[in-house]
């Protein structure tokens, strides 16, 4: 089951279906579905996914206020959504039953993240393989200057490459820190602005409320030596100023917030697609469009054209408008401080709060950038591990925890 878990997150599905068959799709739930249903009734599944009932109970909620304000028949798609997402909780309150199948878990991911490294630095070092069919189809190249591995999204790529950091902190030791090392290079390659910036966020944060004053006088002499080192090199380039940064298309896309390359290029900003969208949200019912009227036009599970702009919102907030209007949105955004207030309670180290806390983060802040967020597998993941962890045996007192299954079996 962790193996499909990491192929899952590590963007390595549509591989399968490339060299086998989309049949082979059905396959991998089939065996997916029986590894939860079998472990599940050896450990007790209701008991371990009651942590992520407010989460179950606020999906339920929008699927069915979604379906039923859809002008378009979308039962099938939300049953689907629904039925995915409550496997993906059910895996994951798997996963987080024993603190050593937890640490499997992580150990798995970083692996992963080791091996979506490995692929994208073979495609930059042998680039006639960019244009093989597989590679093409899956998008693991965005132009010649950002990458995106197997995820075939460098937003999702950032987006995972964020959450693996965090469980990292679960990780054995040194397989912990080629994780690490792996996915701040991935967030490089991807150029993905909002991974950049969310990641230095975190860092400062760190920095300022929880690191030592040892690790703060650290921190500012690196950040001198780098600093000099800048302007040396700055005094010393024959170009002068920053040129360097324009000749470079990764920093030069991440420094650039207001989108300017993107319009030059002839597509549209995340504040384009916001403008697009804010008339129809504007004379919008209360009880919104319907559920996936947020993916646009374009959307392969409306299959109706409305008149609305051809790419999705881009914003998870602004999708659960859409879709289920006012309902859809606050309810999302009450579970969810339902959760942080939840959390805050429990009796953890400060480290395992800090963590939770960058897992909320990221979640939360890139969902500002993504409506995708509640309908793929990172973000199923992500939000399954934000209501589980706090409250899971992998992290609390172990002394109530049915051990009826031994972690090894689980491997």
């Amino acid at each position: 089951m962790v193996i499909i878990l990491t192929i899952m997150i590590e963007g390595a599905l549509p591989s399968i279906i490339y060299v086998s068959s989309r049949n082979t799709l059905w396959l991998v739930w089939a065996i997916f579905f029986t590894c939860i249903i079998i472990l599940g009734l050896q450990l007790w599944l209701p008991r371990l996914i009651r942590p992520a009932l407010p989460l179950v109970a606020w999906l339920t909620i929008y699927i069915c206020w979604g379906t039923l304000a859809a002008p378009y028949p979308i039962l099938a798609s939300g049953l689907r959504l629904w039925f995915r997402f409550l496997c993906i909780i059910g895996a994951m309150a798997i996963v987080t039953s024993h603190p050593r199948r937890f640490r499997f878990f992580a150990n798995a991911t970083q692996w992963g993240l080791l091996g979506n490294l490995l692929v994208t630095m073979w495609l930059i070092s042998f680039p006639e393989y960019q244009q093989h069919p597989f590679f093409l189809r899956i998008n693991a190249t965005l132009g010649s200057d950002r990458f995106a591995g197997l995820w075939g999204n460098a937003n999702e790529a950032g987006l995972a490459a964020l959450f693996l950091l965090v469980l990292s902190f679960w990780a054995s030791r040194w397989i912990a820190w080629l994780g690490r090392i792996s996915g701040v290079l991935i967030i490089y390659l991807t150029a993905s602005r909002t991974a950049f910036w969310i990641a230095i966020m975190l860092a400062l944060l760190y920095l300022i409320f929880a690191a030592s004053k040892k690790r703060k006088v650290q921190a500012v002499l690196v950040a001198t030596v780098l600093l000099l080192f800048g302007v040396g090199f700055l005094s010393s380039s024959k170009g002068g100023g920053f040129s360097f940064i324009k000749e470079s298309p990764t920093l030069s896309r991440v420094l650039d917030l207001s989108e300017s390359k993107t319009r030059e290029r002839g597509e549209e900003s995340r504040m384009d697609l916001a403008k697009q969208w804010l008339p129809f949200i504007a004379r919008e019912p209360w009880y919104g469009y319907g559920l996936y009227s947020a993916e646009g036009d374009e959307s392969k599970e409306t299959l109706t054209r409305r008149g609305f702009p051809g790419q999705g919102t881009h914003n998870l907030y602004m999708a659960l408008f859409v879709d289920a209007g006012w309902v859809g949105l606050l309810t999302f955004l009450a579970t969810i401080a339902f959760h942080i207030s939840r959390t805050r309670q429990q009796p953890l180290e400060p480290s395992v709060h800090r963590m939770l806390f960058a897992l909320c983060f990221i979640l939360l802040a890139f969902s500002l950038a993504n409506h995708q967020m509640l309908t793929d597998f990172t973000g199923w993941i992500g939000f399954s591990l934000l209501f589980l962890l706090p409250m899971s045996p992998a992290l609390r007192d172990l002394d109530h925890f049915d051990s009826s299954l031994p972690p090894h079996g689980f491997r």
